[in-house]
């Protein structure tokens, strides 16, 4: 399969739609919070180009130098998704137990942890854009809310999904930082 960057929008989805296991919904949650970070980096460097204050322009550049430093990292975990799911599906078919299988279920759980971690940030960035934003762009900034949003929960959820899997250590670790994402959840 061709890496997720690669890919038209159109391959992408038929990929998603079509009845194998990945790309699935870590790597779609990826996706939907890299999408949120770029509109809320156009958001903020169309705002940045309107605004007459020096600081605001000045806060608006670092905040969409940050988005899509965001955004591209959430595309490559979308990728990096996919093949932790993948080794999940090859090791169960190979018949793997105990460590190695547990190695693959830990990476599973790790990715939509940074996928979830990732979009959190970047809620705290689109909050931070908000309060300089061009009026004119608030739909673009509010749909780049929601699919900031729709990223971290449902990154939350293939966390979820994989912590029964998980032991010793690194269910301890994970499930921790899992809470904590939890607690804080963005609004």
């Amino acid at each position: 399969m061709t890496d997720v960057k690669q890919q038209t929008l159109g391959q992408y989805l038929e990929a998603l739609r079509s009845t194998a296991a990945v790309p699935g919904g870590g790597s779609a949650a990826a996706v939907s919070a890299a999408l949120g970070a770029a509109l809320v980096s156009m958001v903020a460097k169309l705002s940045a180009k309107k605004t007459a204050s020096e600081p605001d322009r000045a806060a608006l550049n670092r905040l969409h130098l940050e988005l899509d430093e965001l955004g591209e990292r959430l595309l490559d975990l979308s990728q990096q998704d996919i093949e932790a799911y993948r080794a999940v599906i090859e090791g169960r078919k190979a018949g793997l137990r105990g460590v190695e299988l547990a190695r693959a279920y830990e990476h599973a759980a790790e990715v939509p942890l940074a996928v979830a971690t990732a979009a959190a940030r970047a809620l705290v960035l689109a909050a931070e854009a908000s309060k300089r934003a061009w009026e004119m762009a608030a739909s673009d900034l509010a749909v780049g809310n929601e699919l900031l949003e729709a990223g971290f929960h449902g990154a939350l959820g293939n966390v979820a999904v994989n912590l029964p899997e998980l032991q010793g250590e690194a269910a301890t670790r994970i499930e921790r930082a899992y809470q904590q994402l939890r607690a804080a959840t963005p609004q």
